[in-house]
Order: C-alpha cells, then structure tokens, then sequence
C-alpha cells in the first residue's frame, strides 16, 4: 500500500512538471503547434499512467515470471491504441492534426520513461 501511495505522489510531481512543460508550450510554440486538448492530453496520460502502473504492480507481486509477459503485452496495446488514437485524430482534423500528434507524442515519451523509471525502481525494491 506504502509503493502505490508513494507511486501517486510522484505522478502527481511529475504531471505538475509535465503541466509546467504544457503552459511552456501553449505560451512559445506557433499557432500551428497548438491544440485546443492540450489539457485533455495530459489528463488522459495521467489516468492511462496510473492504471497501468497499479495492473504492473499486481502482476510482479502476484508472479515475477509473468511480469514480463504483462509489460510486454500492455506496452503493445497501448501503443497500438495511442497509434489509432493519432490516426483517428488525423483523419477527422487533417490541417489542424500537427499540434495534437507532436503534443500527444512529447507526452507519450514523457510519460512512459516515467512509467519505466518508476517500474524499475518499484522492482529493484521487491
């Protein structure tokens, strides 16, 4: 219970840092680089991050051999659903899709080194 509460006191740091990089954002980068979801990006990784975490932390405490087998697994379908979620996205806003993917990508790496970086440290201490 301590790992999953000292888990959401850092993403909540660390989504105030990316929140930080977001105002940065919206206040330098040309028009053409700017979405009205900015927000509702960093949200959605926020809750995406969080679940997935808690899901990893149940299957290494359950059984560290299928660890890997559930990371790997959830890795690719979330990659594969952020993939459609980008092409959706492109194809129904066609001149107004840059922002959105360069947004969405930037927070995508952001997110998932934090999701890495916390996972090995979760099980270097178990």
């Amino acid at each position: 219970m301590a790992s999953i509460r000292s888990f959401f006191i850092q993403l909540i740091a660390f989504s105030v840092f990316a929140g930080g990089i977001l105002l940065l954002w919206q206040q330098y980068a040309s028009e053409r680089f700017q979405t009205h979801l900015a927000w509702y990006l960093l949200g959605f990784f926020i809750v995406v991050t969080a679940l997935i975490h808690i899901v990893l932390m149940k299957a290494a405490d359950e059984n560290p051999k299928k660890f890997i087998i559930w990371f790997m697994a959830i890795t690719g379908v979330k990659l594969f659903t952020y993939l459609i979620i980008i092409m959706i996205y492109g194809l129904l806003k066609g001149s107004e899709a840059l922002g959105f993917v360069i947004l969405f990508l930037v927070l995508y790496l952001l997110y998932s080194a934090f999701e890495v970086v916390t996972l090995l440290r979760y099980l270097k201490k178990n």
